[in-house]
């Protein structure tokens, strides 16, 4: 068995423009999908609907068509997934490259569903303004957003159409709540964790 991290990818909220439009219902919607297709051992994460689950089956990309179709025919929205494995949250989570930058709250990871091209990276770091700035390390993009992830341009939608690949972004601190769940072994079936402190 491997666990997985299913990080849910929609339109923004006004709440948190990271987290899909209805979340709660997104992310009941996601934990049936998730059982309903046989995963073990899934654990929701409260602040972000985001979830981990055990599965035998080691095709991402066959797990993430999966799940996006069952959440789109149990839904009738547009709302996805992006799969990380656990070594790959450990690495997101372990430290952000731009935390010498500023304050926490100013920090996101946004996952990708694949690794950019290298034209499409350089296009981006060619965008960075003074304000917002990125680094990308294999399939995630660490960045820091100086006047606040809500003022920016450069939101999910702008790195996922520079990128060409579908994305999801979290606050970092979320993707360190995250992995304390997904770490847990002894987590039960389903688990409302809370933000951590920043």
């Amino acid at each position: 068995m491997s666990v997985y991290i299913a990080l849910l990818r929609g339109a923004g909220g006004p709440a948190d423009p990271c987290s899909p439009l209805g979340l709660p219902s997104a992310a009941e919607g996601l934990r049936k999908v998730l059982s309903y297709i046989g995963f073990k051992r899934i654990r929701m994460y409260g602040p972000s609907g985001d979830a981990a689950f055990d599965a035998v089956d080691n095709s991402r990309r066959k797990m993430e068509a999966e799940i996006g179709y069952e959440l789109r025919h149990s839904a009738g929205g547009s709302l996805g997934v992006v799969l990380m494995t656990l070594d790959e949250l450990r690495f997101a989570a372990a430290s952000h490259p731009l935390a010498d930058r500023g304050p926490t709250e100013r920090l996101f990871v946004t996952v990708l569903g694949h690794e950019p091209s290298r034209e499409d990276l350089a296009l981006l770091l060619e965008t960075m303004n003074g304000v917002d700035e990125h680094e990308v390390v294999g399939s995630a993009v660490f960045s820091y957003y100086g006047a606040g992830y809500e003022s920016s341009r450069r939101s999910n939608a702008f790195i996922e159409k520079v990128l060409k690949a579908p994305a999801t972004t979290r606050p970092w601190s979320s993707m360190v709540g995250l992995l304390e769940l997904a770490a847990d072994e002894r987590g039960p079936t389903w688990i409302a964790a809370r933000e951590p402190d920043a």
